[in-house]
């Protein structure tokens, strides 16, 4: 028996051997999952398989994971707009229209979500080719014309 007066908290040290009570509670001991769960058992909730915890109120929706964003699109992207800006078609450009089409590839596929950067990746490389290719041709054009046409007249 011990010996506080009504009121007051008990003494943890009472020779009489009785414990306070703890206001705080055990931890239930961890339970290892069941491997498999047999066909009619209750399913576990989206929380429990990584999903967003729910909010009070709402209906429970299954966590939304979207695609990853595929690098060669952007890399595609990048080298058509170089291929316009610096003039570096034929360099650029070239694999800017291969990195795209293996971009929509990936998006058929179902392993990105970027098709339209990848379409705009070819469109810029396709574009920064041809211009390149027909500065290179005029230049050319010019150049076998004026040497066509040659001085005949050396007398000053």
């Amino acid at each position: 028996m011990s010996t506080n007066p009504p009121g007051e908290t008990p003494n943890p040290y009472d020779p009489s051997g009785q414990q306070p009570a703890s206001p705080y509670q055990q931890p239930a001991p961890y339970q290892q999952p069941a491997p498999y769960q047999q066909p009619g058992q209750a399913q576990p909730s989206p929380y429990q398989q990584g999903g967003m915890p729910p909010v009070p109120g709402q209906p429970m929706t299954p966590y939304y994971n979207p695609y990853p964003k595929n690098s060669f699109a952007v890399w595609s992207l990048v080298l058509g707009i170089v291929s316009i800006v610096m003039c570096l078609g034929l360099l650029a450009g070239i694999p800017a229209i291969i990195m795209g089409n293996k971009a929509r590839k990936a998006v058929v596929e179902g392993q990105a979500d970027n098709d339209g950067m990848a379409l705009a990746g070819i469109i810029t490389g396709w574009v920064g080719t041809v211009l390149v290719t027909l500065f290179w041709v005029f230049y050319f054009g010019a150049i076998i014309f004026a040497v066509s046409q040659g001085v005949t007249d050396t007398s000053y």
